[in-house]
């Protein structure tokens, strides 16, 4: 991949999801202290009830500019992400005024390498690039 030429890269559509939380991290927060800032304000991570909440969204870019961004509001699957993509991997592409000739790069997580979503591709003509198995 990294010996194709820079013009190459302008069609490329870049997506994925990610989850952006309310209040601060949700996993394990390390903190180096002495031994006598055990309960120093700046060395502990206040807490909000019920976890503070956090939204997960999908989106898209390329060279040309951004794509449309969705909020995700439930656990995704194969049959959402080829709805999603539906809804707004082509409005995108059109948006961007992409056509025919874009190259789609998302990541191995199993629902994006379905056989269902592998085939919806290509009914609309999208090819993919194929990323590292690592």
């Amino acid at each position: 991949m990294l010996e194709k030429p820079l013009d190459f890269w302008k069609n490329v559509v870049w997506s994925d999801e990610s989850k952006f939380n309310f209040s601060g991290s949700d996993g394990k927060v390390m903190v180096w202290r002495t031994r006598h800032e055990e309960f120093d304000p700046k060395c502990t991570v206040p807490t909000v009830k019920h976890g503070g909440g956090s939204v997960m969204v999908w989106g898209c870019f390329t060279r040309q500019g951004v794509g449309k961004l969705c909020l995700l509001d439930r656990i995704m699957d194969r049959f959402y992400y080829r709805d999603i993509l539906e809804q707004n991997l082509l409005p995108s592409i059109n948006h961007l005024k992409l056509g025919q000739q874009c190259m789609f790069m998302h990541d191995n997580d199993p629902k994006h390498t379905s056989k269902l979503i592998k085939d919806w591709l290509n009914r609309k003509g999208i090819q993919t690039i194929p990323w590292p198995p690592y």
